[in-house]
Parts: C-alpha cells; structure tokens; sequence
C-alpha cells in the first residue's frame, strides 16, 4: 500500500459527476487486467471498468503493467467510433489529448508521445507519467490506461517513471482524474465522429513530433528520422514521406 494519501474509487461519486453522459463506470478491488475482462465479454458502448489492483496489468506489445494497490488510476473502456475502421488509430491520440489537457489543467508540464504515452517534461520529477492501450476488435474499439497519481519513488516500476505525487501536484483523487477524462475524450470523440481534424490539438503538446527519432517495431525493425507530423489514420510520418503506423518510439538527443 502507497504511502500517499489517496481516496479510494466511489462507484457512486463517479455515477454523480458522470449523470450527463452515457459511460456506465464499474469498480472493483482487484481483477486481472481491465483490458483482458472487457475483451473477454460483450462490451457496450461506454462501458467502463476502473479497478484498485490489476494483478496481470498489460501495456502494448504484451507488456506487463505494474502497480501498488490503490496508487494508480487503473481503467478501460468501449466504444464504437462512428468512422472507418481505418482511421481508428486516431483513438489512442485522442485518448492522449484528453489526459495531457486534464493533466495540464494541474500543471502545465505533460506531453503525449507517440502513439501511447504520457510524459512529463521540466518538473522536479520527469519521467512516463501514464500509458494508453487501445485494441480494435470486430466491433468497436478497447481503450486501457493506466496512470501513476501517488506512486513514491520506490514504488515506480521502472526509473524512468514518474507520478503525479513526485510532480507535486496536490490533487490525486482519481475519482477526479477518471471523470474529467472521460467527460474530456466523449468531448473530443465527438468532435472526430463529426469531421473534425485534431492533428493541431494533438501537435500542441506532442514530445514526439520536432525530434529525431527511431521507431522499432516487430522483429525489431528499426526506422529513423525526423518526426515531422500525423498522418491521416494517426499514424507518425517520418522526413515527410514514411507514415508509420506501430512501434516502439525512441527520442534521440544527440
């Protein structure tokens, strides 16, 4: 158990500051992975499923995803986006700019890196501040994040983390943070169903896109280039010619 006070998940409460939209949150004490139940049954649209413990929690690429009980904001999600199927990689972005904006509202020190991380950038404590998972399935599309509030510092799963408690920012109800977020990406969902273009909102406060990078992807595949901008179906173009659409991103600063 963290060392940081916390409030615990209120199923109630999110019910309260969720009354005027269409997510269905449920809580539980511990369960395997939010991402594994929901892709294990017959989801609806906007069903949500928050938990206190993951024992088997999972990141891209198989991943394991590992957290205190009760420390972090532990959650998944969905939906049936109403475009083609083969602009669905915008949902991971969209997902990102949700929670950098709520975030930002704290603190003005996150960023999203492509395609699924959260980072924070010149605080006292930087570091991958949040993960996003999304996976399409026949139907519609499952979206998992998991977000370090009041993790101490040995309690990160790997040092290049950090939390929301080692940036100093006071609030940490997650409570707070998971209905924020979803009124925020319902908000921006909604925006991208009617033909919005998000690259500008996504560009804004992107790590990624300026830098010189690598992607490696399966088989460890390595691409490198400038990031230069989002392509159509979300994806990273590289030298303004080579979009790609998976991988593992790596900033280079030298």
């Amino acid at each position: 158990m963290t060392g940081v006070d916390i409030s615990p998940l209120d199923v109630k409460k999110l019910a309260y500051l969720l009354v005027d939209g269409y997510w269905q949150v449920s809580v539980v004490q511990e369960i395997d992975s939010t991402q594994t139940y929901l892709a294990s049954k017959k989801p609806f649209h906007g069903e949500v499923i928050a938990a206190e413990f993951q024992s088997a929690g999972r990141g891209r690429l198989d991943r394991t995803f590992e957290a205190e009980r009760s420390c972090s904001l532990l959650f998944s999600f969905y939906i049936e986006p109403q475009r083609n199927r083969d602009e669905w990689g915008w949902i991971s972005l969209i997902a990102g700019i949700a929670l950098e904006r709520i975030l930002n509202s704290e603190k003005e020190v996150f960023y999203t890196k492509w395609p699924n991380d959260i980072l924070v950038v010149g605080s006292e404590r930087d570091g991958k501040v949040a993960g996003i998972l999304a996976e399409a399935t026949s139907t519609g599309v499952i979206v998992g994040i998991g977000l370090n509030v009041a993790m101490t510092e040995s309690e990160l799963p790997v040092p290049t983390a950090t939390s929301l408690a080692l940036v100093n920012i006071a609030q940490r109800d997650r409570n707070y943070y998971l209905s924020r977020f979803l009124v925020q990406f319902a908000s921006l969902l909604a925006e991208w169903e009617e033909g919005a273009d998000l690259v500008n909102d996504y560009s804004a406060h992107s790590s990624t896109l300026g830098k010189k990078v690598e992607v490696r992807g399966v088989g460890e595949v390595v691409e490198s280039g400038i990031a230069e901008s989002i392509g159509l179906f979300g994806e990273l173009v590289l030298d303004g010619a080579r979009h790609i659409y998976s991988g593992d991103v790596i900033h280079l600063y030298t």
